[in-house]
């Protein structure tokens, strides 16, 4: 019956078409591409491979959050909101999960601990992650033995709750602007720290009391104190690295914050998979206009499947991000870029946590990290995009739609590129500082195009990242995911219609197909009363108990008990 409906659709459309539409196929049976799909699927083997480490510590840490202390209670006032939290991390932190050492020693372990604690409640996970990562992590990193040994144990136990001052009220992104003052006294062997402008105050400062804001009146701490690891101040004020430049010392001093994106990354993929979770649970058992459920509707079906898609390209993104990362000799500047782009990324797919996409680094700003990576590459190399050739339904294989998501970056990176070039050459008669301004300001025209960038660059690498899983994947598993992954990619190129149009990279016909094909794989994904859909959402592997809301299960019994 499918067929039959896809060939009456097929016919609707391509008759009395263009002369350019005469012999072309452009919809291969969905089956052709990504197998037949199996929905007997387990789906603890898929969360098996989905999550990788430390599995025994996640499910003991999940099963021990159905502690009454974790059970929602949404008419609390907002002090008491805080001393909930606290009560729930410090009971959390007595079951010694991991330890803040596990920052440097053990970093999957350290960030499995952490992760699990978004599926249960993202105030106590963010309290956590600012406690034991930009405070802990900061002393692991750049400490030596004798501050571990001074703040450590107390950071473990809680006894010593931590904070991270950076931000200040006029100087958020521009880290490297900050006003606040440490002068050191040689007289005393002490730094005197000072606020000399309100703009130059802590402000939004996780873990600081009540108020998050912070100034210093002339407050003296002991050069011993130093976090010394990379940088020293000798008795007598001699300043010592062993990075020459003021870019390296930087560089290497905000690197901790690397794991902390990571983490803010994995909360905002973690909090999409519950919403969709919940979404697709719901549109399964709820019938509206009869007896018909929502998740029949091919509207409904578009707007929750490639939803679920997302979240599994994000997932294995991350799992990506944490081989480089975690790897011997990691690339630093591979980890920014990608830690950048999916954080920024993966909080923007979340929208419902605005200081998801200002800390940690402002979205818009971690796009442009990403977009001028990509240039400064380009320039080195001088490679053109590679305009795809697409014959006949080829826009519907996996390759052919990675060489389209390829082509959108590669094609705004000449775009951008292009008009910087052209910016400096203009203004090269007048000296290197001039071209190298006008470039700048040429890049400044175009900050649209270059956050566009960053993302065109994450759904390439998004779904090339998808496909490689896919591949390693059990047997039993690939159909389901390949699934996945063709619609993920599939939702891009039909996102960004207009752009392909407009290089002629696609043809009309070609979009028909794309549309067909997205419809006939959702139609797949979503039958046997979606099945297979929510098989893929229980492989998150996110107990009930977490799953905090009514709508996911009976969703006729709400309201009985209010």
């Amino acid at each position: 019956m499918a067929a039959q409906r896809r060939v009456a659709a097929l016919t609707r459309q391509l008759t009395s078409a263009p002369a350019e539409l005469e012999g072309f196929d452009p919809v291969p049976a969905v089956s052709d591409v990504v197998g037949e799909t199996d929905t007997a699927f387990d789906p603890r083997k898929l969360y098996e491979f989905i999550t990788r480490d430390n599995i025994q510590l996640r499910d003991a840490a999940m099963e021990f959050m159905q502690d009454d202390l974790y059970k929602p209670n949404y008419y609390q006032g907002l002090m008491d909101f805080r001393e909930q939290t606290l009560q729930r991390l410090q009971k959390f932190v007595d079951q010694r999960y991991f330890q803040t050492m596990d920052y440097l020693k053990n970093p999957r372990k350290f960030m499995a601990g952490l992760e699990v604690l978004a599926l249960c409640d993202y105030s106590l996970a963010i309290k956590a992650g600012v406690h034991f990562t930009l405070c802990g992590g900061t002393i692991c990193k750049l400490g030596t033995a004798k501050h571990h040994e001074k703040y450590l144990p107390g950071l473990d136990s809680l006894e010593l709750p931590g904070c991270f001052g950076m931000t200040e009220l006029g100087h958020g992104s521009n880290v490297l602007g900050i006003e606040t003052q440490a002068v050191f006294d040689k007289d005393t062997g002490e730094f005197v720290i000072h606020t000399p402008t309100d703009t130059a105050s802590k402000f939004w400062i996780g873990g600081s009391a009540q108020h998050g804001k912070i100034w210093f009146e002339h407050v003296r701490i002991p050069r011993d104190a130093l976090l010394n690891r990379f940088a020293d101040v000798a008795a007598d004020g001699t300043y010592s690295s062993p990075f020459p430049t003021v870019g390296q010392r930087f560089g290497v001093t905000v690197g901790g914050l690397t794991t902390g994106r990571m983490l803010i990354a994995g909360g905002g993929i973690d909090a999409s998979k519950i919403g969709v979770c919940i979404a697709i649970a719901y549109a399964c058992q709820r019938p509206q206009f009869g007896s018909r459920y929502i998740m029949e509707y091919l509207t409904h079906q578009r707007r929750l499947v490639p939803a679920l898609a997302t979240c599994y390209a994000m997932h294995f993104t991350l799992c990506a991000l944490k081989d480089i990362a975690f790897s011997p000799k990691p690339d630093a500047k591979a980890v920014h870029v990608l830690s950048s782009g999916l954080k920024a990324a993966a909080t923007w797919n979340r929208t419902d946590f605005d200081v998801d996409t200002t800390f940690e680094g402002d979205n818009t700003v971690l796009m442009q990290q990403v977009a001028k990576a990509l240039l400064e590459s380009a320039a080195k190399s001088k490679s053109k995009p590679q305009q795809p050739a697409l014959g006949p339904g080829q826009a519907l294989t996996p390759a052919s739609i990675q060489q389209l998501l390829q082509f959108r970056q590669d094609a705004l990176v000449a775009q951008i590129g292009g008009e910087m070039q052209q910016a400096s050459q203009a203004a090269a008669s007048t000296g290197g500082k001039a071209a190298a301004a006008a470039a700048n300001s040429a890049f400044d025209a175009n900050l649209d195009l270059v956050v566009a960038l960053g993302w065109a660059h994450m759904e390439a690498r998004s779904h090339q990242i998808f496909q490689d899983e896919v591949a390693q994947a059990p047997q039993q598993l690939q159909a389901p995911l390949r699934s996945l992954a063709l619609l993920f990619g599939l939702s891009r190129v039909e996102r960004n219609a207009a752009f392909y149009l407009s290089q002629n990279a696609l043809s009309r016909p070609h979009f028909q197909a794309v549309r067909l094909f997205v419809n006939e794989t959702l139609s797949r994904l979503s039958s046997n009363g979606g099945e297979t859909l929510l098989r893929l959402c229980a492989g998150f592997g996110i107990p009930d108990h977490l799953i905090q809301a009514p709508i996911a299960f009976d969703w006729r019994c709400i309201g009985r008990d209010l």
